[in-house]
């Protein structure tokens, strides 16, 4: 959940710096095209969110809590991936 929200978090970040008149000449930016800021940024956006939820299907379906209330997780995305 805190991924995703960071996510959200860092684009409207990058938006607000990139287009809010007062911080483009404080911090000498300008704005950029739509189509350059856009579709590169949320085409990777995009990808890491799919990547992440996905995991975490993998990794919920993965985890065993039959042995005496002790959690096993077996399998490879949990055990390469689970943090």
């Amino acid at each position: 959940m805190q991924a995703n929200i960071s996510l959200f978090f860092e684009t409207a970040l990058i938006i607000f710096i990139s287009y809010v008149p007062p911080l483009e000449v404080g911090l000498g930016t300008r704005a950029v095209a739509c189509s350059h800021f856009a579709i590169p940024g949320m085409s990777w956006f995009m990808i890491i969110f799919f990547y992440d939820e996905v995991r975490k299907i993998f990794l919920r379906r993965g985890i065993d809590k039959s042995e005496k209330g002790k959690v096993k997780y077996p399998g490879w995305i949990a055990r390469n991936t689970y943090w």
